[in-house]
């Protein structure tokens, strides 16, 4: 948002309660590099518990990173897109509170294509399993054994594949080096071969002016005659709060902290929290529901050689079957291999390796010997999965945390067994001579933060339109996984990105209407006016 509004010339200023992450202060440069990511580059906040955190209670923990490039300074870079039918889901089963999207695939593909090219992508075009798009910037990663051993699993078993898209550069782009293979990529990287939001975007938007203030820590949104008027933040330095007045207001705080801050900024005309009116605000939380295996080869796989994102994937199974007994579907994900401790740790799913005398025999059977496959689920948006907020425990501004509740619904539970099920058969099919699997996970893993200000089709079931503006308040846009109306069976980033450009280029050509909007206008309005 901010590089997109500043490209045009528009002043933006940018709130962000964390800091830069210097490249130095990535694990890579630490004596224990393997452990530090788990310690102090935690992806869970409750366990990093820096000041620029805030605690997070009940069922899940997400994985957030509140610093400038936000999550993405540690993902993997799985840089899929969501499919034509992931936007009508409404119109294909309807269950638990599921809705079309306002948009479709074909109104957000020119935005992906934008969002790619800013961010540098690897991959292979031609994908018959998706939607014709352009050439990526650069070759996919290289597949490494593991990755070829699962394509040749999926083929044994009749199962389409195809090379991942990547955020992650096979070429140079706009500066930053290609990935020279440490295999180190959820530790961050100090090559800026990840396409993480501090290196990809920020760069053009500081030159473009924007005034992006760190150690900035909004505390509420102010409204003034029904219009949004700017936001009040602490700077964590010296703990003087300081107001910054606006035309127009853009939050992008995650699909927790989106709700958070919202339901703080309750006010005068707004008691139960800004744009939430009818009660949605933090609603129908989606995570993806999960389940992993580990299998390990008698020859060597070396899968810690290379990216760890995903290499190769196969979405046989990614759409609803009737027969099947439940609706949705999944990706079935390779990914690299961690290094020495992690396998030495048992990896995702076994037992740690013993200690003392059989050790070593154990380490050598099973370091190097690795891969990792998982299936991905579109877990259903239920109301009930929701981010409200607990008074009880607070951040180091005083500020009320987070809280989460969360459950897997059946049809989600019966998607991730039958993906259990896929997994042993992909094992067996490649010839692994040991496996170790979770079956279906719940909690699951919170890496994906979606659907809690969610876009829709009018005030009765979403909390934004179509353009990302919220229905109560005509100047304020919501544009993060917050905002995403299902969460499809795929990782959300390239999608939040590609909704976020739409924003921008709408905000852009409507400048001077928004400023004196005096109500949200609906859809059919909304795309008139685009």
């Amino acid at each position: 948002m901010s590089k997109r509004l500043s490209d045009a010339g528009i002043r933006v200023v940018c709130l962000e309660q964390g800091d830069w992450v210097h490249p130095t202060q990535f694990p890579h440069f630490h004596d224990e590099w393997e452990i530090e990511k788990y310690r102090g580059w935690a992806f869970d906040p409750n366990m990093r518990q820096a000041p620029e955190d805030y605690p997070i209670t009940g069922v899940t923990s997400p994985r957030l990173m509140n610093v400038v490039g936000g999550s993405t300074v540690h993902y993997a870079g799985h840089w899929f897109r969501y499919k034509p039918v992931d936007f009508r889901k409404g119109t294909e089963h309807g269950l638990a509170g599921t809705i079309d999207w306002p948009i479709s695939y074909e109104d957000l593909a020119p935005f992906y294509d934008i969002n790619d090219a800013e961010v540098g992508v690897s991959g292979l075009a031609g994908d018959p399993a998706n939607p014709p798009r352009p050439m990526r910037h650069g070759p996919p990663i290289k597949p490494g054994n593991g990755g070829r051993r699962m394509a040749e699993a999926w083929n044994k078993l009749g199962w389409s594949w195809w090379p991942t898209d990547n955020a992650i550069l096979t070429r140079g782009h706009n500066g930053r080096q290609p990935c020279n293979s440490c295999g180190n990529c959820l530790s961050g990287c100090p090559r800026g071969s990840l396409g993480s939001a501090d290196v990809a975007y920020w760069p053009q938007a500081i030159r473009n002016g924007v005034d992006l203030r760190t150690y900035a820590r909004v505390e509420s949104i102010l409204v003034e005659g029904g219009r949004a008027t700017g936001a009040v933040y602490i700077d964590r330095l010296t703990g003087a709060r300081h107001e910054v007045r606006a035309d127009v207001v853009v939050l992008a705080a995650n699909g927790v902290g989106t709700p958070r801050l919202l339901l703080m900024s309750a006010q005068k005309g707004h008691p139960d929290g800004l744009a939430n009116g009818n009660g949605l605000v933090g609603t129908h939380l989606m995570h993806h529901c999960w389940s992993f295996a580990d299998m390990w080869f008698e020859d060597p796989i070396e899968g810690y050689k290379g990216a760890i994102g995903c290499s190769v994937h196969s979405q046989q199974h990614y759409d609803t079957d009737p027969s099947h007994g439940f609706v949705n579907g999944m990706t079935m994900l390779t990914l690299g291999s961690f290094g020495a401790a992690y396998s030495a740790m048992g990896t995702h799913t076994a037992p740690p390796e013993p200690w003392g005398a059989e050790h070593r025999a154990a380490f050598n059977r099973h370091f190097g010997h690795h891969v990792v496959s998982f299936m991905q689920g579109d877990d259903l948006p239920v109301i009930t999965n929701r981010v409200t907020l607990d008074a009880d425990a607070k951040d180091s501004s005083g500020l009320p945390a987070a809280h989460i509740d969360y459950a897997l619904s059946d049809n989600d539970i019966a998607l991730a067994e039958f993906g259990t099920e896929r997994l042993r058969e992909a094992a067996e099919a490649a010839g692994a001579v040991e496996t170790h699997m979770t079956g279906p996970m719940h909690p699951p893993p919170a890496w994906h933060l979606m659907g809690t200000c969610r876009m829709g089709n009018s005030p009765a079931d979403s909390v934004t339109n179509a353009v990302n503006q919220t229905w109560e308040v005509p100047n304020l846009f919501i544009t993060d996984g917050s905002s995403l109306t299902t969460g499809a069976a795929v990782n959300p980033t390239s999608t939040i990105g590609a909704v976020a450009v739409r924003c921008a280029e709408y905000i852009k050509a409507n400048h001077q209407t928004l400023l004196s909007q005096k109500r949200t206008p609906s859809n059919a309005e909304a795309l008139a006016l685009w």
